[in-house]
């Protein structure tokens, strides 16, 4: 069984991190606003994941990444559940954009579908952004939940 730890990321490894994030092509990262995590397996880093600060009320889950190697082994799942648990941003909204394809895995940590919910005009114009024609091969779909 291999042990997965998340802890917070460094200021000095935000190059590294946003070169992982452009291999994917997700938004890149700003240490100032957002609050970082890499999951290691082993001591070997294997994702990464963070929570960016919309304003007071809102926060951005995102960037939930592992890497190829470490696939099927849990590491989104304990990114995701690590972020929620940790928030340092204190009570607020927590928004998700995720492919539309990990809905059930998003509703696990209580995300729901934001249709009826007034969303922040930075996170409707990022949904806008994913589903630009070309920029994803799947859809993406706006999700929430508060703490």
């Amino acid at each position: 069984m291999k042990k997965i730890t998340v802890i917070q990321a460094k200021k000095d490894q935000i190059d590294w991190i946003n070169s992982k994030y452009d291999e994917v092509d997700f938004a890149r990262s700003n240490y100032e606003n957002e609050y970082i995590v890499i999951a290691k397996v082993n001591n070997e880093n294997a994702g990464l994941g963070r929570l960016v600060k919309i304003d007071n009320d809102a926060i951005e889950l995102g960037g939930i990444y592992a890497f190829p190697n470490f696939r099927g082994i849990g590491i989104a799942e304990n990114i995701v559940r690590s972020l929620c648990e940790q928030n340092p941003f204190g009570p607020s909204t927590i928004w998700c954009l995720p492919f539309e394809n990990l809905l059930r895995f998003y509703s696990k940590f209580g995300f729901k579908n934001s249709e009826d919910k007034e969303v922040p005009e930075k996170v409707a114009k990022k949904l806008e952004w994913c589903n630009a024609e070309n920029k994803y091969k799947k859809k993406v779909i706006l999700l929430h939940q508060t703490n």
